[in-house]
């Protein structure tokens, strides 16, 4: 690594507030938190691994959901799945990543797991979209699949494979990762994949959100859209608490192209907020809708709807007249605010006054854009980027109301702060990328390359109950520095290996 190492997050954080001044210059400000390395693993077999979703636990420990190409992962006595069950990831769809889903608990000073499995069939799963806890502890998961034998249980809702590229698949484990309470798939006979996570409502049913090609998707009576309306559609589907049968399911989409939900929130009254992706140019939005209309090739969207899905409460479009790109997942405040980070491919993509970077400075910007609770008007909506490219994702208040994202970024002039972890560009593609804003997104807090000499993406961050922050993702770096006594220190095989970080915050 050119920069500092990673080891080196114990350096981060006197965060900073900025603002953006001639060519994206800080200005600094005081009053913001310090952060020092709990630790700093790899997590990986011998093949490709990626972490993508990540939830602490009161303890210090967390959960990390991931998908795996090796056969050699560390698994551990007595778990649902200690073996390996997928096929060959080159006999795979191109662009698929083969293989199966990974599930582990690493224990506080990330030395060691405190359990650890795998989760799939003989073809292939692709990544855990989607992992959070019920109020048992028990763990839900879902997944893209293409086998045909995931392990469904009695009383399930959809027990056989559907057909077609790939079906969504639902399980729930028990808290030690042992025991599968229940598994079922939902997906008609085409393609279906969940993408941006789940949810669970009040009384423990699971929402799944993704999409479907499939023109028999199992929608129910009563909701706002019962049948396929373009090519491919969003999909919303409330799944009963014991995994049975569907309180109710819904495509969600205009005439063009609808690529994805990617995320899900439920607010206090049971509404559901969903955002994702379209290339419809008659995407259902509503009345005073904060934009009306598509702005391009493919926008964002947010749209908000009763808990029965049977009718929206706003819809609107977010996007310039080139590309943009919804990623996982949004952020709900309480007052019913709806925060989005993405890819913006727009030279006029709606930012708003006194944004902290107005303009695209590359070919590709993130984004990060706060839609107000009755959907009519965008709070704020800024970019942040190089003359490359970047990604945002998970957008994470913290208890200062800092807005936390993640991501990766191709940009060797990316306008990282004083006080970075890493101060340039690590080398490769892209590096991970750590940054804040402000609540008001005018400045920005903090702003860090993480990276070696390949390649990273940070997927996701949590916060835990501490205040401590933990980060997951993927890295090609034979150079990425890791903490003494890792679980893994170092790289298993040079196509990627998943890592995790915890930092905590320094007094």
């Amino acid at each position: 690594m050119r920069a500092l190492p990673l080891v080196a997050i114990a350096a981060v954080c006197v965060a900073v507030s900025l603002f953006l001044v001639a060519h994206g210059a800080p200005k600094a400000q005081a009053g913001t938190p310090r952060f020092h390395t709990v630790y700093c693993t790899l997590l990986g077999g011998s093949g490709w691994d990626q972490a993508r979703e990540v939830i602490p636990y009161a303890d210090g420990s967390v959960l990390v959901g991931a998908q795996t190409m090796s056969a050699d992962m560390p698994v551990t006595e007595g778990v649902l799945q200690p073996k390996y069950a997928g096929d060959d990831p080159k006999l795979g769809n191109p662009g698929i990543y083969g293989g199966d889903c990974f599930l582990a608990r690493l224990a506080p000073d990330g030395k060691s797991l405190v359990w650890g499995t795998y989760f799939g069939g003989s073809k292939q799963e692709r990544n855990t979209y989607g992992l959070l806890l019920d109020p048992d502890g028990n763990i839900v998961v879902a997944t893209n699949s293409r086998s045909p034998d995931v392990p469904t249980t009695p009383g399930c809702f959809q027990a056989k494979y559907g057909g077609g590229d790939s079906d969504t698949v639902i399980a729930k484990l028990s808290p030690d990762g042992k025991r599968l309470l229940w598994c079922t798939y939902i997906g008609g006979s085409r393609g279906d994949s969940p993408r941006g996570g789940l949810a669970i409502d009040e009384t423990g049913n699971v929402l799944v959100v993704g999409t479907s090609d499939s023109p028999d998707f199992p929608t129910t009576p009563g909701v706002i859209q019962p049948a396929l309306n373009g090519p491919r559609d969003s999909t919303i589907a409330k799944l009963k608490a014991d995994g049975s049968g569907l309180v109710f399911a819904t495509y969600l989409g205009g005439t063009g192209e609808d690529d994805a939900i990617m995320g899900v929130r439920i607010d206090a009254a049971g509404c559901l907020y969903v955002a994702g992706h379209t290339k419809s140019a008659d995407f259902p939005v509503t009345p005073g809708a904060a934009q009306g209309r598509a702005g391009g090739q493919s926008d964002c969207y947010l749209a908000k709807l009763t808990p029965d899905a049977s009718r929206l409460l706003y819809a609107t479009y977010l996007g310039g007249s080139g590309n943009e790109f919804a990623e996982h997942r949004p952020w709900l405040f309480p007052e019913g605010d709806l925060l989005l980070a993405g890819w913006n491919g727009s030279a006029d993509f709606p930012t708003t006054p006194g944004a902290f970077q107005p303009a695209r400075r590359g070919p590709g910007d993130g984004f990060l854009t706060r839609l107000s609770a009755d959907g009519t008007r965008f709070v704020f909506s800024t970019l942040l980027g190089g003359s490359a490219g970047e990604n945002l994702l998970m957008p994470t208040p913290d208890a200062e109301g800092n807005l936390w994202v993640v991501g990766s970024t191709g940009s060797s002039d990316l306008a990282v702060t004083p006080d970075a972890l890493q101060s340039t560009f690590g080398g490769g593609k892209e590096d991970g990328l750590l940054a804040a804003f402000s609540p008001d997104a005018s400045g920005l807090i903090y702003c860090s390359y993480v990276g070696g000499s390949g390649e990273e993406m940070i997927r996701s961050l949590a916060f835990g109950p501490k205040g401590e922050m933990y980060l997951v993702g993927n890295t090609s770096s034979p150079d990425f520095q890791t903490t003494p006594g890792a679980l893994r220190g170092k790289p298993a095989d040079a196509a990627g290996d998943a890592f995790v970080v915890k930092l905590n915050r320094s007094r």
